[in-house]
């Protein structure tokens, strides 16, 4: 009978125990949202009492962030284009090159026909 009550004690503890820690998850979750949601508000609250001249320097950063970003682009885009003009001017010295080992060597049997025929 004392093994059955000290059973029941220690299942009833252990069942205490898993129900307060559910219930303490569930309260934290409801704390972080709730501190989440006065943050937000807080946020509002800050932009709400700004001034007129913190909108305009914030307009005024916003277009030097702007003017930054186009300059990125066109260097960006000068860049490519400055790249791809580079493998076309190489792939152009390549096929001229190859048009001079060409017209050296048609030379070179003219010369050796024009020998052998003198001989």
């Amino acid at each position: 009978m004392l093994h059955k009550i000290v059973l029941c004690l220690c299942l009833a503890g252990f069942m205490s125990s898993s129900i307060a820690a559910k219930d303490v998850t569930a309260d934290q979750k409801k704390l972080a949202q709730t501190v989440f949601e006065l943050e937000r508000s807080v946020a509002i609250l800050q932009l709400s009492t700004a001034s007129l001249g913190d909108y305009q320097s914030l307009s005024t950063k916003m277009a030097h962030v702007k003017s930054l970003e186009y300059r990125v682009n066109f260097l960006g885009n000068l860049t490519f284009l400055l790249c791809m003009s580079l493998v076309v001017f190489f792939f152009r010295l390549r096929h001229q090159q190859k048009r001079v080992a060409a017209l050296e060597s048609r030379l070179e049997r003219q010369e050796t026909g024009a020998v052998n025929k003198d001989d």
